[in-house]
């Protein structure tokens, strides 16, 4: 393969990149340098009106991965997929190179997170229902059942990693994308068939608007739930790795 790209990978509402500790390091074993940083929309309070700081966030984590002409592969897991759409547009390798600029993101590939057309907001994605897991409070929201993203952990390790969320923006949740940067990049897809937070049937429906704007999409399914990175993470270090362009 060519040179392996940096890896930048964007932790969804309520998680700080501690969850991904464990793929982290596998992926470093491999040989991968890995960018993570926590969305401002996650544990601020007062918390943030609207996407931008977590779309100015996410821009400034891909300059610094991007450095001085570094190929990228973009990992967003579940609401960070809907900021990566709102902010990367423009930074694919051909379109900087149009500027005289080295590298640039080589690939999106999203694990169980929101792919949305631009215009739309997360709630606008559920009817505008709040689930029913959702507590929300002075302009916050919380997560109350520790099953919804962990159910295929065993319990105590579903309470250690349920302790360690934080408050996510509520105003975030009402916020419409900015962009659809997903139509401008090659993407992988990692449908979670026993997600309990964006139900498998939801996930098939962003693969299919992808396809149907004409993005090259590579679909993998994998019998896990909502955070795979912990329940399944050699597995998931594996499709990242075929996503960075490893044949394995």
């Amino acid at each position: 393969m060519a040179t392996k790209p940096q890896i930048v990978l964007v932790p969804g509402a309520w998680h700080t990149p501690e969850a991904f500790s464990d793929i982290k390091g596998k992926l470093e074993s491999h040989g991968y340098t890995i960018h993570a940083r926590q969305l401002p929309s996650v544990g601020s309070n007062p918390p943030p009106e609207d996407l931008s700081q977590d779309i100015t966030a996410l821009r400034a984590l891909i300059t610094e991965a991007i450095g001085e002409g570094n190929e990228v592969l973009v990992v967003p897991h579940s609401w960070s997929g809907l900021i990566t759409g709102s902010a990367l547009s423009g930074y694919g390798i051909d379109k900087r190179a149009e500027n005289g600029e080295k590298g640039g993101i080589r690939r999106l590939a999203f694990m169980c997170a929101f792919v949305v057309p631009e215009g739309v907001a997360l709630l606008d994605t559920i009817q505008g229902k709040i689930p029913d897991w959702w507590e929300v409070r002075d302009g916050l929201t919380f997560v109350k059942d520790q099953t919804i993203f962990y159910n295929d952990l065993p319990a105590p390790e579903q309470k250690k990693w349920f302790d360690l969320l934080q408050s996510h923006a509520f105003a975030t949740k009402k916020s419409k994308s900015t962009a659809a940067a997903w139509t401008e990049y090659p993407c992988s897809y990692l449908i979670c068939e026993n997600d309990l937070a964006i139900p498998s049937f939801a996930q098939e429906g962003m693969v299919g608007g992808m396809k149907e704007m004409g993005v090259d999409v590579q679909v993998q399914r994998m019998k896990s739930g909502h955070s795979p990175f912990l329940s399944r993470p050699d597995e998931v270090v594996e499709w990242i790795r075929r996503a960075a362009g490893e044949e394995i």
